[in-house]
Parts: structure tokens; sequence; C-alpha cells
């Protein structure tokens, strides 16, 4: 094959700029501290960059579920703290009533403090957390009882038909691939099925009726429902620390991932400053060859 002069220009020039644009692309990737700017620069790493920032997305979610979690725990746990002290003063008071001491005028002043700490644990079940009722189950957007409450019939709220709308079911949240965790209770668990409503109705009743034996049955109940309470506490406590945990392990996950990313994405600015000197090297070789070869006439050959 004949080798023209203007092949040998065509073919030179072709070199010096690749190697130009190696030159600067190792200075981009210097001045950025990038070396992956579109997936076309690697298809390999910048396939498992696209994957990473997914799985980070999803560890973000997965936190702020965390994070929310925590949140609506920690006001249950609020909550059911101050119930923990309304039943234990209903219980002081119902035996202070029992002894001899106690007479029917004691009994109807005291009633109204029952009654006031009564009407303090229904509104505890219609606590607010942001737009909804904590305790609200599956309908948040609806107060679970009447406030101030009924003296007789249902506690909770009646829908059209008039049956008592008890709050069931529990928001669940996803704080991990396919873990998911309720964070607190409804009304219902808290409020109805440990009898705390009931006992503290009942003995205003009792109270009401200057009745002893009620008294000391209404007292006997209320440290049942304290217990049942303090055992929804411990629940709680427990789901907290779940929650935690999770969190110190997603942010694990987060690093982990974010270091790879960097091991992928990243510039080694200092592996890339001795590329840049062996190309800066390498081309100016290039173009003092070039510019020798090019400058060659036919007065050299004679």
């Amino acid at each position: 094959m004949r080798v023209t002069n203007s092949i040998i220009t065509t073919n030179s020039k072709l070199r010096l700029q690749v190697g130009l644009q190696g030159i600067d692309r190792l200075r981009e990737d210097i001045a950025s501290g990038v070396r992956i700017r579109k997936i076309s620069d690697d298809a390999t790493s910048g396939g498992e960059l696209v994957r990473i920032g997914s799985s980070m997305r999803a560890l973000t979610q997965f936190k702020r579920n965390a994070d929310s979690g925590v949140a609506r725990a920690e006001a249950e746990e609020g909550a059911l703290n101050q119930l923990t002290n309304a039943l234990t003063r209903a219980s002081e008071l119902a035996l202070g009533q029992i002894g001899g001491t106690a007479t029917a005028q004691t009994r109807t002043i005291t009633k109204s403090e029952i009654d006031q700490l009564l009407n303090l644990a229904a509104s505890l079940g219609n606590t607010r957390f942001g737009d909804e009722y904590l305790f609200g189950g599956n309908r948040a957007n609806e107060a679970p009882f009447f406030d101030p409450t009924p003296a007789t019939g249902s506690f909770s709220r009646l829908e059209l038909n008039g049956n008592p709308v008890n709050p069931t079911g529990n928001m669940t949240l996803e704080i991990g691939d396919n873990k998911f965790i309720t964070p607190n209770h409804n009304a219902t668990q808290v409020f109805i099925d440990t009898d705390a409503l009931d006992a503290l109705r009942d003995l205003s009743k009792a109270l009401a009726d200057d009745d002893t034996a009620a008294i000391q049955a209404s007292a006997t109940r209320l440290n049942d429902a304290n217990s049942k309470v303090q055992t929804l506490i411990g629940t709680q406590g427990a789901r907290v620390n779940e929650m935690e945990d999770a969190k110190l392990n997603l942010e694990t996950m987060a690093l982990n991932l974010k270091a790879f990313r960097s091991d992928l994405r990243d510039t080694e600015v200092d592996k890339a400053l001795v590329d840049l000197v062996g190309k800066q090297t390498l081309y100016q070789a290039a173009m003092s060859a070039t510019s020798r070869v090019l400058g060659l006439s036919l007065a050299n050959y004679l």
C-alpha cells in the first residue's frame, strides 16, 4: 500500500487529537474529582452507580419511616404514662374512700375528681399526632372517643347506624426490605381492652352510690388495668429499641454504599496526576516526532 504524505498527516493529527483528548479527560477528572459523569464513561461502573443510587433512596425512605415510627411510639409512651398517673391517682382515691373516716360527702367530692380523671383518660385516647389521631387505628382521621365522656353507654363515637366506632387495625411502617413494624396501638387496645375507662366510670358510679363494696371492686379493677397499661409501655419500649437499632443499621448500610459509590465514581487524584504527567510527556514526544516527520522534504533524501 502506498503511504502518502496526506495519509501520514491525517493519521498523525488523529493520534495527536486522541492524546490531547486523554489529557483533557484527566484534567477534567482531577478538576471535578469525579471520573464518571455519564454512564457511557464506564458502562459497568455506571450501571453499579445506578443501582447504588436506587438502594440509597430506599434506605433514606426506610430511615424516614423509622424516624416517624419512633416519634409515634414515643408519643404513645407519653400518653400511656399520663394514663398510668390517672389510674394510680384513681386507685389511691378509691382506697381512701373505703376506710371508716370516709363519708357520703367525701365520696361525692372524690367522685368529681374521678370524673375529671375519666375525661382526661378519654382525651388521651383522642391524642393527635400531626394531622391524625394517634390511637385512631384504621380511622386515623376520626376522634376515637366522646369528649367529655358520657355517663353511660359506649365511650367510642357512634356511626350513623348507632354502632360504636371502636378503633381497629394499626399503621405499619417498612423499616427495611420486607421488614415491617407497628409503631403504636389503637384506642381499643389501650383504653378499652385494658378496662381503664370502664374501671374509672364504675368507680365514679360506686362513689355516687356510696357503695363501699363496689368502690373496693373498682380499686382492684384499676390496679389490673394499670398492670395492663404497664405491659403496653413495655411493648412500646421494645418497639422503640427495635426501630433505633434499625436506624443504626440503615446508617451503616448508607455509609458502606457511599464508600462503594466513591470508589466507583470519584477520581483517585494521585493516580490521575501520574497518568496526566505520563500522557503529557507522550503527547509532547508525539508532537516533536510528528513535526520532524512532516517537516521532511525531498531535499532531505538527496
